[in-house]
C-alpha cells in the first residue's frame, strides 16, 4: 500500500527574505522526496508568516494534528526539524500525538528514523539545537535593545507627545501640549480617574484615538521617557509572566530625545505617586463572581465589582456591579449603572440550578441549538465553492496567456505583467481556501446527544456550590458567555435580562466540565478554543453546542 503523507511547511516574517526558507522551496523540496520515494501527498498544511514561538497561533499545524486522529495520512514529513517546533517540550509534545494516532514523522533534512532508540535520541539532540538557536536569537535581539537604550537611543513603540523617525523620537506639539496639561492636572491634584474624565468630557483622545482611562493616564504619569529618559526592560517575559514579570531595577538613562516635561514637573509627579503608591490596609474581603460577564445596559462594556459602606459608621458593605467604562474612564464614556450583586448572583445561580435539573427545558434547549447547528456550516461551504471557482478561472485564464507567449505576435511584457498579478492573486485565494478548509473540518459543528449536556451540567452545579469564591468565579467565566442587563433609573429597576451560556461537551474527568467553547457571532464563528498540550490525549478537546440563550 502506498504511502499517504500529510506534509507541514512553515515559515515566519521574517525568515521569508532568507534563501531556502520560503514556502514554496519548501514545498518543492518535500515533494519531490515523495516522489523519489513513490509516496503520496495527500495534503500539504502550510503556516505562512507564522513564528514557531506559539503552538496555538499555528491553525495548519492544530489542523494537521486533529486530521491525524482520523488516520488521513501516514506519516508528516518536514523540510527542516525547527519548522514543526523551536521548543524542545513542543516538539515532543507534537511527536507523542502523532505516535499515539499511529502517524510517523520524518524530517528529510535531518532524516530520522524513530523506530529505533538512537534515531529518538538524535530527533530529541537536534530538538535542542532549534530550541538552542532560538534563544540565541532572543538573547541577540535583547542585547541589541539593550545597546541601544544605553546609548539613549528609543527601542520603539508608540507614544503619546511624540513619533518616532528614523528610530528616533521627535515631539509632536500638538500631542505635548495635552502631555503638559495632564502633567499639571496631576500635580494640582487631581487622581487619574479624575484626569481621565476631564479628558474625555472636553474632547480629548489617546494616541490610538480612544478615550482615556486609568491605566492610560497612569502610564503617561510615570513614563521617564516625557522628562528625557529612555527606560528598558521594565517588563520581561510579558506573554508568559504579564506583570509577574515586571523588573524592579529596570534600566534607565538619559536619552537623546527633546523632553516635553521638565525635570521639576517629573520630579513633582514623581513624589505624588510614591506617596499615593502605598496599599492601605484590606476592610473588604468580599468577592463578585460575575464580573465582566455582566454586560453595562448602556454601553455594553463588562461589569466588574463596587462596593460602598452602608453607612458612614458602619463596615458593612453592599456590593453592587457597575460599568466597566464608567469605572476606568469616567461619565463622559458611560454611567454607573449599578447592579445589586447579591440579587444579580443569586438570579443566575437559580437559573443553572434549574436548567440542570429540569430535563424537560433542558431538552427543549439543546434541541433548539442543534438545529442552530447544523445551518452553521452553510455560509463556509458557499463561501469555498466560491474561492475554489476562481482560483479555477485564475488557473484557466493563465493557461490561455502561457499558450499566447509561445506565439512571437502577442506582446510578450503584457503577458508576463498579467501572469504576475494572477499568481498574487493566486497566492490570497490559495490562502483563503487554506483558511475555510480549516474552519470547515475543526471538530467544532456538531450535533451533541441531551444525556451528555445534562451530564454536564448537573456536574457544573454540584461543584459550583461546594467551590471556594474563586473556584466559583472561574467555573462561572467558563460556562457563561455574558449577562445582559435590562436598563433602568437605579440599581432596583436594572434586573437580569438574559443569560448566555457556551460550553464545551467533554470532560476531563467526572469531577470538572472543560469548557472553551465557541458562539456564533455575525454568522461567523468566534474561536475560543484553548489548545492544552499538557496531557498526552486526547490532543483536541474542544467540542461545540454553541450558545443557549435563556431569559
Amino acid at each position: 500500500m502506498e504511502m499517504r503523507v500529510a506534509i507541514y511547511v512553515r515559515v515566519s516574517t521574517e525568515e521569508q527574505a532568507q534563501e531556502g526558507f520560503s514556502i514554496d522551496g519548501q514545498i518543492s523540496a518535500l515533494h519531490d522526496f515523495c516522489k523519489h520515494h513513490g509516496y503520496e501527498v495527500v495534503k500539504c498544511y502550510k503556516d505562512e508568516g507564522v513564528s514557531a514561538k506559539s503552538i496555538s497561533k499555528r491553525y495548519q499545524l492544530q489542523q494537521m494534528l486533529e486530521d491525524s486522529k482520523s488516520q488521513q495520512f501516514d506519516l508528516v514529513l518536514v523540510w527542516k526539524l525547527n519548522r514543526l517546533a523551536r521548543n524542545q517540550l513542543d516538539l515532543l509534545k507534537i511527536i507523542q500525538i502523532l505516535e499515539e494516532n499511529n502517524v510517523k514523522f520524518n524530517s528529510i533534512s535531518e532524516g530520522f528514523d524513530l523506530t529505533n532508540p538512537m534515531g529518538k535520541f538524535g530527533m530529541q539532540l537536534m530538538g535542542a539545537v532549534a530550541e538552542l538557536e532560538r534563544n540565541q536569537i532572543v538573547e541577540n535581539v535583547k542585547m541589541g535593545m539593550t545597546q541601544r537604550a544605553n546609548e539613549g537611543l528609543w527601542n520603539g513603540g508608540s507614544m503619546l507627545g511624540y513619533t518616532s523617525i528614523n528610530k528616533e523620537l521627535v515631539i509632536v506639539e500638538s500631542e505635548a501640549e495635552l502631555v503638559r496639561y495632564i502633567f499639571a492636572l496631576y500635580i494640582e491634584g487631581y487622581g487619574f480617574k479624575a484626569i481621565a474624565n476631564r479628558l474625555n468630557h472636553e474632547g480629548y483622545k489617546t494616541k490610538k484615538g480612544v478615550a482615556f482611562s486609568i491605566n492610560s493616564i497612569r502610564q503617561i504619569i510615570t513614563n521617564p521617557s516625557y522628562a528625557g529618559f529612555i527606560r528598558f526592560n521594565k517588563q520581561t517575559d510579558w506573554e508568559t509572566k504579564r506583570r509577574k514579570g515586571t523588573n524592579s531595577n529596570p534600566l534607565l538613562v538619559k536619552g537623546k530625545h527633546q523632553p516635553i516635561i521638565d525635570s521639576e514637573t517629573w520630579n513633582k509627579a514623581l513624589a505624588i505617586f510614591q506617596s499615593k503608591s502605598h496599599k492601605p490596609p484590606k476592610t473588604f474581603t468580599g468577592h463578585f463572581p460575575l464580573t465582566t460577564l455582566l454586560r453595562c445596559p448602556q454601553c455594553g462594556q463588562g461589569m466588574i465589582g463596587h462596593r460602598s459602606k452602608r453607612s458612614k459608621n458602619q463596615k458593612e458593605y453592599i456590593r453592587y456591579y457597575q460599568c466597566g467604562n464608567f469605572r476606568q474612564k469616567g461619565s463622559a464614556v458611560c454611567s454607573s449603572n449599578l447592579v445589586k450583586a447579591d440579587e444579580a448572583e443569586e438570579y443566575v445561580y437559580k437559573k443553572i440550578e434549574e436548567i440542570a435539573s429540569n430535563k424537560a427545558l433542558l431538552a427543549i434547549l439543546v434541541q433548539r441549538v442543534n438545529n442552530k447547528v447544523s445551518t452553521l456550516k452553510e455560509p463556509l461551504e458557499r463561501q469555498l465553492q466560491h474561492v475554489r471557482g476562481r482560483i479555477k478561472e485564475v488557473n484557466n485564464t493563465a493557461q490561455g496567456l502561457l499558450f499566447n507567449l509561445e506565439k512571437d505576435n502577442f506582446n510578450n511584457v503584457f503577458i508576463m505583467g498579467r501572469l504576475n498579478q494572477l499568481q498574487d492573486e493566486l497566492k490570497k485565494l490559495q490562502a483563503h481556501e487554506a483558511e475555510v478548509e480549516s474552519e470547515l473540518q475543526r471538530p467544532t459543528v456538531r450535533e451533541i446527544p441531551f444525556p451528555q449536556i445534562h451530564r454536564i451540567l448537573s456536574n457544573f452545579s454540584r461543584l459550583l456550590k461546594k467551590a471556594e469564591p474563586e473556584k466559583q468565579k472561574e467555573l462561572l467565566h467558563s460556562i457563561i458567555n455574558k449577562i445582559t442587563v435590562h436598563p433602568g433609573n437605579n440599581p432596583t429597576e436594572r434586573s437580569i435580562k438574559e443569560i448566555e451560556l457556551f460550553f464545551d461537551a467533554s470532560l476531563k474527568n467526572d469531577d470538572f466540565v472543560l469548557t472553551y467553547g465557541m458562539v456564533q457571532l455575525n454568522g461567523a464563528i468566534d474561536e475560543k478554543c484553548k489548545w492544552e498540550l499538557t496531557r498526552p490525549a486526547p490532543f483536541w478537546l474542544c467540542r461545540l453546542i454553541n450558545s443557549i440563550v435563556y431569559k
